[in-house]
This record gives structure tokens, sequence and C-alpha cells, in this order.
């Protein structure tokens, strides 16, 4: 066995602190080095490292300036409007939710100390006592009804209004009491209250240009499309704080600039960097690559209710005739994960890791073809009769490869 390690990268090194962060035992971990092709020993000192990484203590004080990819002059520090994902970062920054999902996709308590419901239709809602805003204002029941009311409002134009639809009823029972009443049974409402648009503004909040928030982070400069600056807030309420000082965030669309102003040290972070230019950044000492599953996934549309999508055994032979592999490594440069014929993220916790997606197989594609009736033998050769409709990829950025249908 060759201890030797030849073929592991910074971003494999994330990789395992990712993992170890989401609370991946050691036998886990050794074993998905060993089916990476990575030797024992050289796994456990890898495993250390990253241990050691992942524990290590972050250092405070500093400015940091970090750039997106999008930016318009449409940007809103309105939590019930954001829509792109500078507008998620300014947010999260700025505010906190009620409730958020931690990195193994379960719901955690933020604002509220805790949800509880005896019949999933009427909630009661505990705040955590202590929180104060940007100005000093304490966090009361009235904050939290009057940001979920925001939603059911069409003048405000929340993008989840369609989702806030279901609460019917807030009631502020005492400063630090909540009853939400929904229009009928939902166990998933502290999953719902987790999504940014949820975000707890202040009461009678009508102008959001001063982001004033409980976030961990005060708004100090915010001009829409061109940059935001923000300071630490020495009153947050979680243990710790924040880290840095202060932090700049801006766009640079352009995927090499943005690149460029990272390895020339003119920005400390940068977002979305692409796989092309991954192993650049990576051969560059001093940068480290952070991955992360986004839960979004390229599949295969059929059409069940016309031909030839109307047989089980097209279906079948489509799972087992498409070479998810090959497309993993070659169109999406490893930077995706197979899936199982199901939308669900292996991020979530419905995922089901128990059903495993078909292998490329064209003898088996090829015999379901058969008995749906679709091949025609020709002598010693066969072909594939024209399906009345071409099937296409549809158009999606991807970090999975499900086959759907």
């Amino acid at each position: 066995m060759n201890d030797k390690i030849t073929n592991w990268t910074a971003s494999d090194d994330a990789m395992v602190e990712n993992a170890i962060r989401r609370g991946a035992s050691r036998r886990e971990l050794l074993t998905m080095l060993l089916a990476g092709g990575v030797a024992a020993s050289a796994g456990g000192m890898i495993l250390g490292r990253a241990t050691n990484a992942a524990a290590a203590t972050p250092k405070s004080g500093g400015h940091l300036k970090a750039a997106g990819w999008s930016a318009s002059t449409a940007d809103t520090l309105d939590p019930a409007k954001a829509s792109l994902s500078t507008d998620y970062v300014r947010c999260c920054a700025l505010y906190n939710r009620l409730t958020f999902l931690d990195k193994a996709g379960t719901v955690q308590m933020e604002l509220a100390e805790s949800i509880k419901s005896g019949d999933a239709k009427v909630w009661t809602v505990k705040l955590r006592s202590g929180v104060t805003f940007h100005d000093g204002k304490s966090l009361t029941s009235k904050d939290v009804v009057f940001s979920l009311k925001r939603h059911l409002d069409p003048a405000v134009g929340s993008k989840v209004n369609a989702i806030a639809k279901q609460m019917t009823d807030f009631k502020d029972i005492d400063p630090l009491t909540v009853e939400i009443t929904l229009a009928s049974p939902n166990a998933d409402l502290p999953t719902i209250l987790s999504q940014h648009h949820f975000m707890i503004v202040q009461d009678g909040t009508t102008d959001f240009s001063k982001g004033i928030g409980t976030g961990a982070f005060k708004m100090e400069t915010f001009q829409p499309g061109v940059k935001s600056i923000f300071s630490k807030n020495p009153n947050y309420f979680k243990a710790g704080g924040a880290h840095v000082d202060s932090f700049e965030f801006f766009a640079i669309s352009d995927d090499n600039a943005r690149v460029n102003a990272l390895l020339s040290g003119d920005i400390h972070l940068a977002a979305s960097i692409k796989p092309r230019t991954m192993k650049l950044v990576e051969s560059q000492p001093g940068f480290a690559l952070s991955q992360t599953t986004s839960g979004n996934y390229t599949d295969l549309n059929i059409r069940l209710d016309l031909a030839p999508g109307d047989k089980a055994d097209f279906v079948a032979g489509m799972k087992y005739l498409v070479n998810r592999q090959q497309i993993q490594k070659s169109a999406l440069r490893g930077l995706a994960e197979i899936a199982n014929d199901q939308p669900i993220s292996p991020a979530s916790i419905y995922h089901n890791a128990d059903l495993k997606p078909k292998a490329y197989d064209p003898d088996k594609a090829k015999f379901h073809f058969q008995k749906a009736g679709l091949v025609v033998s020709r002598s010693r050769s066969s072909r594939l009769k024209r399906p009345p409709r071409p099937l296409k990829w549809p158009r999606s950025c991807s970090s999975r490869v499900p086959i759907s249908a």
C-alpha cells in the first residue's frame, strides 16, 4: 500500500472539512477517503489536518472585502422583497429569523426560543429575551407580528406572499409571546419561517435604507448596485458575535475579473468560482476553496401522458441509458453529486440514501426498450424507433445529476 498522496487538492480538504462540520464519524470519513483511493495512513493524516482546520479558532478584527457575482440598482434591504444573491447576503448580515436550518437541514431556533403547537394549526412562539435592534430598541412580539403580516399585504410585493397566505391570524399575547394561526394544520411551519424572506424587522418600518435589524452587522453605507459597507454589532445576542470589525460587499459580474481581484489581493473573498478557474486558485499559495451542495438539479423530462413516455419500460430504459458518471466527470467537471431519480438533495434530511441510482447499462436499456416495443431487429443490428417528440435537456445549472420522470 502506498501512503504517499498524489492526487489530493485543496478542494478535497474542503470536502473533508465540510463532512466533519456535518457531524460525520471518523469511520465514515475514512471510508470516504478509501473509496477515493487514498491509503489508510495517508487518509488519517488528511483527516487530522482537516480536523485541525475545522476546529481552529477564528481571529477577530480587521476589515473584509467580498465580491459577489450580481448587483442591481433594484438591490434592497427589505427581506420581503429580496431576490438576488446579493440581497440575501446583506439581509443575513442585518437581520435574523425566528428559526434557521443548520448544515444538516435541521430546524434550529434563532430569535425564537421555542415554537410549539398541539395541533399544527395554532402555534405559540416564545421569543428570546434581551435581543435588541441596532438602534437599541428591544425585540418584542409586536415586531414579529408586523414582520409576518407584511407578507399578506399585496402592496408590499413579498416574494413569499403565496406561502404566507396560510397564516390567517397573529396575536401578540405578551411582549415575548406570539400566537400564529394557520388556515389548516402544517407541521412544517418552523421550517417555513427559516426562509430568508421571513426575517424580522422593526415594528412600523417603512424606510428600509437603514437596514435596522438584530443581526451581527450594522449598515454604514448602502448604495444599490454599487456597494454596501457594514460594521460589527457590539450588542449582538449570539455568543462571540462577528469575527471581523467591518466588511464591504459589492459585485464583480465578470468571472475572470472576480478571480483576478482575489488573486491580486484586491478582495479577500470571491463568490461563485467557476470550475475552469478552480485549479488556478488552488495552485496559488494562501487561498482556499469552500464547496457546498446547492441542491439544484438537472433532469431529463419525459411526458408520461404521451408516447413513448406512457410506456413504463421506456422510462426504465432511459434510466439505464444515461451515463451519469460521464456527465458528472466531463460536463460538470466533478462538481456534482449523482442523484437517485428524485429531486431531493443529499443535503436534505428527507433524502433517501437507500434509494440507489441506476447504473449505466446499455444492454438493460435495450431490454426495456424491446419490452416497450420500441426496438426493431434488422438482421444483426437494432435500431430505436424515432419518438414522436424530441427529448431535450432543460437549460439549468446543476450540482446533481438525477434522471426524473
